[in-house]
C-alpha cells in the first residue's frame, strides 16, 4: 500500500467522528477482578489444571439451567474436556483476548461465516470490565457480585449509532439484555461543600442546576453552547455520521464508505474540529465561563482519562447528543455486566465462534513470505499451536502486544549481526511495533474500592452514580476525581438482601511510579508471565510496605464515599459486609496492564491521540481495543472489534450485512 493511499485511509479513520456513544464508564473500563469467589459468572472458566491441558469451552445452554453454587460444581465438570494429543489445530481468526473490543471483533468475525477462537488467559471473560463475585461469611448462597467496570453507559438499551448497540444487534443478541433506565448522577464539588445533579434531557432541569451551581451568566452561555452543538448539522450531529460497520483496515475502506459519500462531504471543516482537542471547539463557540470550562474538562476526563485539551472533540460532542437531546435517559444492564459480557460470548457462540479461557498466548508464528513478516498463528503456553488461515488480531494493549512479538523471534533473529533476509524483514517488522509501543505515551491508573454494606438507614431514592471533585483543582491532579457506582440501585439481585454493594475508584490518576518498587525487578517489564491467581502474580502484595501504601492510597477514596454516606466507614465493618482495596498492581495483574494503565494519551507535540489502525506491520496480525483507533472507552474498543473484523472479510461480505442492518433500523 503507498504511503499517499494509507494517508488517504487514514483520513477517514480520524473522521470516523464518534468515538462514540456515551461511555462516562471509560475510566472504569480498566476496572479489575480483585479476586474470585467459588462460584464465578456461569459463562466464565472454572480454573484448569495446573498437571494437564483442560480447555473451557463456553456453552450458552449449560448457562440458562444453573441457578446456585451446586450446578456451578457440576457445570464445572461437564464443560471441562482433556482433548487427547492435541498439539495443532487449525482455524481462520485468532483473537486474542475477551475483552469488550476482542469479543466485538470475535463475535462478528463468527457472524461473517469465519472460523473463530477466541483465547483469553483469564478465567473470566470481559477483559478490564469483567465481574467478580465474593461471599460474606454471612451468606453462602448469595454472593455480592462487583463490576469492575464500567460505570456509566448510555446508547445500548435501544437501537442507535452507539458501536456496541450495532455490534449486539448484528450477533442478534441485543435482545437478550435488560436495561434498567435512569435520568443522570450527582456530582459534588469539595470546593464548596455544594452538590447538583447532572439530569439528562431537555426539561431545563440541569440548566437550572448550573444556575444555582454558578450563575444566571453561567446558564444562559451553556444553553447557547449546547444549542448550537445540538443544532442540525452540528457537530453533535456531524460525529455519528460515519459508522464503524463501513471502515475496515484496507484500500477497499473507499468501496465500503460509498454509501456515505455524501455524509462525508458535508461534514467540511467541521472535521478538523471534531479531530481536533474539544478546546478549540469551545474557543470557536465562544464557551468562556470558568465554571463552565472546568465542567467540560470533568466531562473529557470521563471519556478519555484526558483533560479538554487533551480530548478529540468528536466523543465529547456526541455525549452531549446522549445527555441534552429529548428524552435522553443513561441505561444499566440487568445482571450487571455480567449479561452484557454474555451477551457478546452468545453471539459468538451462536454463529459457531469458540472462547477458550484459560489459554494464555505466549508467542506468535512469525514468517518470512514473499519479502514479508507474516502472522500465521498462536502459541499457547501449554504448547498448544492453533494455526490462523485468515489472520490473528490481538486485543493485548499496544505494550503488550510488543513484548509478545519480541518473544516470537529468537534473540539471534533479532541480531543486528544476522545476515538472513528472512530474519531482516522479520527484525524489522517487530521493531517496528516496539518502536511504537515505546513512543506511545500512557495515562495513569487506578485505586478501587469494592464494598458490599448493610443498606438499613441510607435514603431509598439515593442515585445510583456519584462524581466526588475539587473543581478548584486541575482535573488531572492525582486523585481529584473519584467515580461512585451503587448498581444495586439498579439490580438488588446484585447483593444479599438487605445489602448495597459500593464501588469507588479514582478515574486514570495514580501515578505508576509509586509502586515499582513492589515489582521483583522493580519496573515493568510488560508481561506478568504468570495465571492471575496464581502465588508468583501476587508476590508484590507479600512486600514490605505494600500494605501501608495500599492504605494510605485508599484514604481519598473512603472520604469521598463519606460525601454520599457518612457512615460508610462503620458499614463497612459491620458483620456481613465486605471491604476490597484494588491498587494499581492489582489492575496490572489481573488485566495484563502494562504500568497498570488506563490507556493511551497523546505524544509529545500533539494535542490529541495520533492512534494506529487495525493493521500493523506484520501480515495477518492485526489489532483492536483502546491502542488503537478510535480509542478508549465501551463503545471505542467495541468500533475497533469491528474494524478489524470487517477488515478480515471481503468488502461484499460487509456490505451485505451493513444493508441487513439499515433494514433493521440497527445502522444509519
Amino acid at each position: 500500500m503507498t504511503s499517499l493511499t494509507k494517508s488517504w485511509i487514514n483520513s477517514f479513520y480520524l473522521l470516523l467522528l464518534m468515538l462514540c456513544g456515551l461511555s462516562l464508564c471509560c475510566p472504569s473500563c480498566t476496572g479489575f477482578l480483585l479476586s474470585f469467589s467459588s462460584s464465578p459468572p456461569p459463562y466464565t472458566s472454572f480454573s484448569s489444571s495446573t498437571q494437564e491441558r483442560k480447555i473451557q469451552t463456553f456453552s450458552w445452554e449449560m448457562k440458562q439451567s444453573i441457578t446456585n453454587a451446586k450446578q456451578l460444581v457440576q457445570a464445572n465438570h461437564a464443560l471441562l474436556s482433556t482433548p487427547k494429543d492435541i498439539e495443532e489445530e487449525e482455524v481462520e481468526v485468532v483473537v486474542i483476548g475477551s475483552g469488550f473490543g476482542g469479543l466485538s471483533c470475535a463475535a462478528m468475525s463468527a457472524k461473517y461465516g469465519r472460523k473463530t477462537i477466541c483465547v483469553e488467559a483469564h478465567d473470566t471473560a470481559g477483559g478490564v470490565a469483567h465481574p467478580f463475585s465474593r461471599y460474606s461469611k454471612n451468606d453462602s448462597k448469595v454472593p455480592f457480585q462487583f463490576d469492575s467496570g464500567p460505570s456509566l453507559i448510555s446508547g445500548l438499551s435501544s437501537k442507535s449509532t452507539n458501536p456496541l448497540r450495532q455490534v449486539l444487534d448484528a450477533i442478534d443478541t441485543a435482545d437478550d439484555v435488560q436495561w434498567y433506565k435512569y435520568n443522570g448522577w450527582m456530582v459534588h464539588d469539595y470546593a464548596d461543600g455544594k452538590s447538583f445533579k447532572l439530569t439528562t434531557g431537555d426539561d431545563g432541569t440541569f440548566e437550572k442546576a448550573i444556575e444555582e451551581k454558578a450563575g444566571r451568566e453561567a446558564r444562559e452561555e451553556f444553553e447557547r453552547f449546547r444549542d448550537v452543538m445540538l443544532a442540525s448539522g452540528g457537530l453533535t450531529e456531524v460525529s455519528g455520521y460515519i459508522p464503524p460497520f463501513a471502515l475496515r483496515g484496507d484500500v477497499f475502506v473507499a468501496r465500503s464508505l460509498l454509501g456515505y459519500l455524501f455524509k462525508f462531504l458535508t461534514i467540511g471543516t467541521k472535521g478538523l474540529l471534531l479531530t481536533g482537542p474539544f478546546t478549540l471547539t469551545m474557543e470557536k463557540y465562544q464557551l468562556t465561563n470558568p465554571f463552565l470550562m472546568k465542567w467540560f474538562d470533568y466531562l473529557a476526563f470521563a471519556l478519555s482519562g484526558l483533560d479538554a485539551a487533551h480530548t478529540q472533540a468528536a466523543p465529547v460532542s456526541y455525549t452531549m447528543g446522549d445527555l441534552h437531546r429529548k428524552g435522553r435517559m443513561l441505561d444499566y444492564p440487568k445482571g450487571g455486566m455480567d449479561s452484557l459480557i454474555g451477551a457478546l460470548v452468545k453471539g459468538l457462540v451462536k454463529h459457531g465462534g469458540e472462547l477458550r479461557l484459560n489459554s494464555r498466548v505466549e508467542q506468535l508464528i512469525l514468517e518470512e513470505t514473499n519479502g514479508k513478516a507474516c502472522c500465521k498463528g498462536v502459541v499457547l503456553s501449554d504448547g498448544t499451536i492453533i494455526k490462523a488461515t485468515k489472520g490473528v488480531v490481538c486485543n493485548a494493549p499496544l505494550w503488550n502486544m510488543a513484548r509478545i512479538v519480541s518473544d516470537s523471534v529468537p534473540d539471534e533473529t533479532l541480531s543486528s549481526s544476522s545476515s538472513s533476509s528472512s530474519s531482516s524483514i522479520l527484525h524489522a517488522a517487530v521493531a517496528d511495533i516496539k518502536k511504537q509501543a515505546h513512543e506511545m505515551e500512557m495515562t495513569g491508573s487506578f485505586m478501587h474500592l469494592h464494598l458490599g454494606i448493610p443498606k438499613e438507614g441510607i435514603p431509598s431514592d439515593i442515585e445510583m452514580h456519584h462524581s466526588v471533585l475539587n473543581f478548584d483543582v486541575d482535573i488531572e491532579q492525582e486523585q481529584n476525581l473519584v467515580i461512585i457506582s451503587i448498581p444495586t440501585v439498579a439490580d438488588p439481585s446484585l447483593a444479599p438482601e438487605g445489602y448495597h454493594i459500593v464501588h469507588a475508584y479514582t478515574a486514570a490518576s495514580e501515578n505508576f511510579k509509586d509502586w515499582d518498587r513492589f515489582l521483583e525487578q522493580k519496573e515493568d517489564s510488560g508481561k506478568v508471565g504468570a495465571s492471575p491467581n496464581s502465588r508468583t502474580a501476587r508476590e508484590y502484595s507479600t512486600q514490605e510496605g505494600y500494605e501501608q501504601l495500599k492504605t494510605e492510597k485508599a484514604e481519598a477514596l473512603w472520604k469521598a464515599v463519606e460525601f454520599i454516606i457518612p457512615d460508610i466507614r462503620e458499614r463497612a465493618a459491620a458483620e456481613g459486609s465486605i471491604s476490597i482495596v484494588g491498587t494499581p498492581l492489582t489492575h496490572r495483574r489481573y488485566n495484563q496492564r502494562f504500568r497498570g494503565t488506563y490507556g493511551p494519551a497523546p505524544s509529545p507535540g500533539n494535542d490529541v491521540w495520533n492512534l494506529p489502525g487495525c493493521t500493523t506491520p506484520i501480515q495477518g496480525l492485526l489489532t483492536c481495543g483502546d491502542t488503537c483507533f478510535p480509542g478508549i472507552g465501551l463503545p471505542g474498543v467495541a468500533a475497533s472489534g469491528t474494524i478489524a473484523a470487517n477488515t478480515l472479510v471481503d468488502v461484499e461480505t460487509q456490505l451485505k450485512l451493513m444493508r441487513t442492518l439499515k433494514s433493521n433500523g440497527a445502522l444509519q
